[in-house]
């Protein structure tokens, strides 16, 4: 796609502008309401690496404390213009099922094709909000609790088998196993998403967020590695993010070095994970 410039100077994509008018449209909605947040993932690293968005990337990952989480979901609904629209796996916005246990904010004007998983489909350009919640204190307590986290969202997952992204480069072995006899048997087929992402719900909430010394987003892609001592988020910090100033953990380097390793070398061309999308120039109006 064509590169566009945006007034602060900054390169962006045609779909980075509509995430960055997205996140910037729901910002003042987040600091009226006095939603804490946390930019976090490929969104942090963008912002430590990059001062921005990661040039190859087509994302925008938040992560919020539960309590608030909800709060916001609870809120921020009808406070969105016309063209945003809140989806949850308990509301979406009648154009397209939402299967994702988090929730997006999606603009409604424009669209991508998601093209690798087993069924082709169309979805509007999103952010992403991650739930953040509590683990237990104890090392032994935490793992057995990190198991049963991992064995619900694998049946979820295992549910939604056909619109799984397949060709996700970075996928470990023993998911690629799983997925093959999944699909070769049909069980998946068998299995109730509904179900699965209530009982997700309730596992993720087992322990509060501000009550935990341990926090995990636990439906995060990185799963283990997306679990931290309390004192890494702490009450956040200020990162630069194309020219704006966005709160992210307080100690990146511990939160970064665990997801991503050295991660202030840049991937080579293969190694670089992005959505399996179709970007079509008629799709798109210009902002």
């Amino acid at each position: 796609m064509n590169k566009k410039s945006m007034e602060n100077g900054s390169d962006l994509s045609l779909v980075q502008r509509v995430i960055w008018d997205i996140f910037t449209t729901v910002k003042p909605l987040l600091d009226s309401a006095n939603i804490d947040y946390y930019i976090i993932d490929g969104t942090l690293l963008g912002a430590v690496r990059h001062k921005g968005f990661i040039p190859w990337d087509d994302d925008f990952d938040i992560g919020i404390p539960r309590e608030h989480y909800d709060r916001l979901l609870a809120y921020i609904g009808e406070k969105l213009p016309d063209h945003l629209r809140l989806v949850t796996y308990k509301k979406d916005d009648g154009n397209l099922t939402h299967h994702f246990y988090f929730s997006r904010i999606v603009d409604t004007r424009y669209s991508v094709k998601r093209m690798g998983s087993m069924i082709e489909r169309t979805e509007n350009i999103w952010i992403d909000l991650f739930p953040l919640d509590g683990m237990p204190e104890s090392a032994v307590a935490r793992r057995f609790h990190f198991l049963k986290i991992l064995f619900t969202r694998a049946m979820y997952h295992i549910s939604t088998l056909d619109r799984v992204n397949l060709k996700r480069p970075d996928r470990p072995i023993h998911e690629r196993m799983i997925i093959y006899a999944a699909r070769i048997t049909g069980v998946w087929r068998y299995l109730n998403t509904d179900k699965w992402l209530n009982v997700l719900d309730r596992v993720l909430r087992e322990y509060p967020y501000h009550d935990a010394s341990w926090i995990i987003n636990g439906i995060g892609v990185y799963k283990a590695k997306e679990m931290f001592p309390q004192r890494v988020f702490g009450p956040g910090a200020m990162y630069e993010f194309e020219g704006m100033k966005l709160k992210g953990p307080e100690d990146h380097h511990s939160y970064l070095a665990r997801i991503y390793g050295d991660y202030m070398t840049p991937p080579s061309g293969a190694e670089r994970n992005v959505h399996s999308v179709l970007y079509t120039e008629e799709r798109y109006t210009e902002l």
